[in-house]
Formats: structure tokens, C-alpha cells, sequence
């Protein structure tokens, strides 16, 4: 491999991929979405243990794969629910039976794992997706 290709593919993996290390960024993620859920509600939606996500709050872990995933999915779905609710509306909204879900609270939803049926509800709450 030539050493730019190699210098290109470096540069493509992350700095640092030990899990234990510090991840600020995950702090906030976490934060975000405590706006609305308990530590072992957001366990629940991304299939994580509770003391996980409190790593994860205080930087000491940062959540991998699937775990990662639905994690930054949670946050958007809080943030675009941001758009229509203050905090605890937020909190109401989510754990509130919804008739346009079927009559099942919008947290079961997303800890089924179906996030998309749930942010198409918060856009049109919003009055669509956004265009940006």
C-alpha cells in the first residue's frame, strides 16, 4: 500500500478506539436525552444496562455498535421533539399513549427499536420534516 493510501486510511479510523477511554461527546449525548428519560429508560431503548449509560454519562465509556446507534437516533427523536415541547412535554409526550401509534406510548416504540414510526410522528407534530 502506497503511504498515501495508508495516511488516508489512518486518518479514516478514529483516533482512539478504547471504549474505557474519556468521551466527552457521549456525555452530552446522554445529557440530551436525560431531558426527557431516566438512565435505565434510555438503557432500555438502546439495549444497554443502566450502569452502562451512567458510564457513558460521566465519559468514562462510549456505547459501540448497535448501542451507539440507537443512542444518537433517541437523542434526534429528543431533539426534534424539542422543536414542538419544553422538557417535561417531552417527557408527557413520550410516555403517553398516543392514538396515531395505536394507542402504545411512544417509549415502547422506540424500545422495540422502531424509531422511524416515531420521529414520522413527531415531524408531522412539528408540521413536517424540516428542510435544511
Amino acid at each position: 500500500m502506497s503511504p498515501t493510501r495508508t495516511a488516508a486510511a489512518a486518518a479514516s479510523q478514529p483516533a482512539s478506539h478504547d471504549p474505557a477511554g474519556d468521551s466527552p461527546v457521549y456525555r452530552h449525548v446522554v445529557a440530551d436525552t436525560r431531558r426527557a428519560l431516566t438512565l435505565a429508560e434510555i438503557g432500555e431503548i438502546v439495549g444497554a444496562g443502566e450502569r452502562a449509560v451512567q458510564k457513558w454519562a460521566a465519559g468514562a465509556a462510549r456505547p459501540e455498535g448497535t448501542k451507539r446507534d440507537r443512542l444518537l437516533e433517541l437523542q434526534y427523536v429528543i431533539a426534534e421533539l424539542s422543536d414542538v415541547y419544553k422538557p417535561e412535554g417531552i417527557d408527557i409526550w413520550l410516555h403517553a399513549r398516543q392514538r396515531a401509534l395505536g394507542d402504545r406510548r411512544p417509549i415502547d416504540v422506540l424500545k422495540a427499536g422502531d424509531f422511524e414510526t416515531v420521529l414520522r410522528l413527531v415531524q408531522r407534530l412539528a408540521g413536517g420534516p424540516k428542510v435544511r
